[in-house]
């Protein structure tokens, strides 16, 4: 049968001086470890979910920038367009006054010089007329 006696005291004082000398030395350093890592690990996380946060928010700012920066080059685009249009127009409008001015400027000339010609054959027309007739009848008239 069991007896208890005076060993069962020592080693029940044996039992609880080893669990607070492995309490100090083992124990609390190890759950110290662990809390330290939990904390890094804890910390490290939500580092991570701001580095996360902000590229995204990086991403959205670069694709707002990206949208406004193609919406002005499209209204720039637009804008020389417009001008481009606005100087041809320009353009053949003077091209157009210029050629109007010298078609009548020719056509000035061309009645100028048909009005001389008029006048120079109107006074040859009798003699010419003489000479036709001298031809067709043969002698002279």
């Amino acid at each position: 049968m069991i007896s208890i006696d005076q060993s069962l005291f020592y080693q029940l004082i044996n039992f609880l001086l080893l669990m607070v000398i492995l309490n100090l030395i083992l124990y609390r350093p190890i759950r110290n470890i662990l809390k330290e890592r939990s904390s890094k690990i804890a910390q490290l996380e939500q580092e991570a979910q701001k580095a996360h946060s902000d590229m995204v928010q990086k991403e959205q700012d670069y694709q707002n920038k990206l949208q406004q920066a193609r919406k002005d080059g499209f209204e720039q685009k637009n804008q020389f367009k417009l001008q481009g249009q606005e100087e041809e127009k320009n353009l053949l409008q003077e091209a157009n006054q210029k050629v109007e001015a010298e078609l009548a400027q020719n056509r000035q000339k061309i009645t100028k010089q048909i009005e001389e010609a008029r006048q120079k054959l109107s006074g040859e027309v009798t003699s010419f007329s003489q000479e036709i007739a001298q031809k067709i009848l043969g002698r002279t008239v």
